[in-house]
């Protein structure tokens, strides 16, 4: 017996996932990968040293008819596949995404015991639908959309490095920068234009550009006569993603489940910039979730502005103590641990 673990393609349907594998591994249990053939998926496991195995899927979602059928043909293919991959009596988790679709339907050819996590506060479309075939579902957040009956709140699976983090006892204006695992373009043009009047003012600016938007936005930063030095660090991936959330005072980020739950652990404030094209606007709904606890602001992509941006900085300073005792208030649950100890004692 083995536990799959089905996800990937983003980082924010993996790094869970990587959460999971972590206590399986504390515990001798043997598990797999199920992911996607993209880069980030081999990247981030490959520095695990997990097991995994690579599907030539594609994503389904709002592409031409010659894509889609691409894309069913792909599923098929990949289920036969892995169809030799899992075993009767594996535990499968799946965690949504175009990733999980072809273990998914494995699992329910086979009866292996499925199980879900929704990371997000709107479920997406594969986990809605092997919800239906699921002993359990497991979510992130309290009001989740589509959230059937047999599901219970566990919070987000992050590294239990970010619990670890203590809260600052002052505020020494240091701003974080993270636009997701892939980056974001429109994070990293607008904060570049930004920045000089940031370090004006005070601030120290690490900002996380992405792989493949890292000499652009440096680029950006020049065009707007701001170079790398003392108070200005931009890096395509932040390894040390730990190190840097102890660093930071203010996060300005997108609003994935996963950077969400890492802000509110590690006890640090977000800014939240939804993703606008978000799949049921669900980045949205993620950070209302912190808003509401009063450990974030949320600026949509509409509303983005330097004066918006400014003042939601200012007032956050001006605020500190709030946020800081919003922070120290919220319950961290122990969600990876939570999770394996439902599938394996079931």
């Amino acid at each position: 017996m083995k536990v799959v673990i089905a996800g990937g393609g983003t980082g924010g349907h993996l790094f869970p996932g990587i959460s999971l594998a972590n206590v399986l591994t504390d515990k001798g249990v043997e598990f797999l990968f199920m992911v996607s053939n993209r880069g980030i998926d081999r990247s981030i496991l490959s520095k695990f040293g997990y097991k995994f195995y690579e599907q030539n899927i594609y994503a389904f979602k709002g592409k031409n008819i010659t894509w889609k059928i691409k894309t069913l043909l792909s599923i098929i293919k990949e289920s036969i596949k892995v169809f030799k991959e899992i075993d009767k009596r594996d535990i499968v988790i799946l965690l949504g995404g175009f990733a999980s679709v072809p273990t998914g339907i494995v699992s329910i050819l086979k009866r292996n015991p499925l199980y879900i996590h929704e990371q997000n506060s709107v479920m997406g479309i594969a986990n809605r639908f092997f919800s239906k075939f699921a002993k359990k579902v497991f979510l992130s957040f309290e009001k989740t959309k589509f959230a059937p009956k047999n599901a219970i709140v566990v919070g987000n699976p992050i590294r239990k490095e970010f619990y670890e983090i203590e809260a600052k006892e002052n505020f020494e204006k240091h701003l974080l920068i993270v636009g997701g695992s892939q980056g974001s373009r429109i994070i990293n043009k607008f904060v570049s234009e930004i920045a000089k009047d940031l370090l004006n003012k005070g601030y120290s600016i690490y900002h996380q550009t992405g792989e493949k938007l890292y000499n652009e936005t440096v680029n950006f930063y020049k065009e707007n006569g701001v170079d790398q030095g003392d108070n200005i660090k931009i890096e395509p991936f932040i390894d040390n993603m730990v190190d840097a959330y102890k660093w930071s005072d203010i996060v300005i980020s997108r609003a994935g489940a996963g950077a969400v739950f890492e802000l509110m652990y590690s006890k640090r404030i977000g800014i939240f910039i939804p993703l606008k094209i978000a799949a049921d606007n669900h980045q949205f709904y993620n950070a209302l979730h912190a808003k509401e606890k009063g450990v974030a602001e949320i600026i949509t992509e509409d509303d983005l502005s330097k004066e918006s941006m400014i003042k939601t900085i200012d007032k956050i300073e001006k605020d500190y103590s709030t946020y800081r005792e919003n922070l120290l208030s919220i319950k961290r649950l122990k969600s990876a641990e939570i999770i394996c100890e439902e599938i394996l004692s079931a």
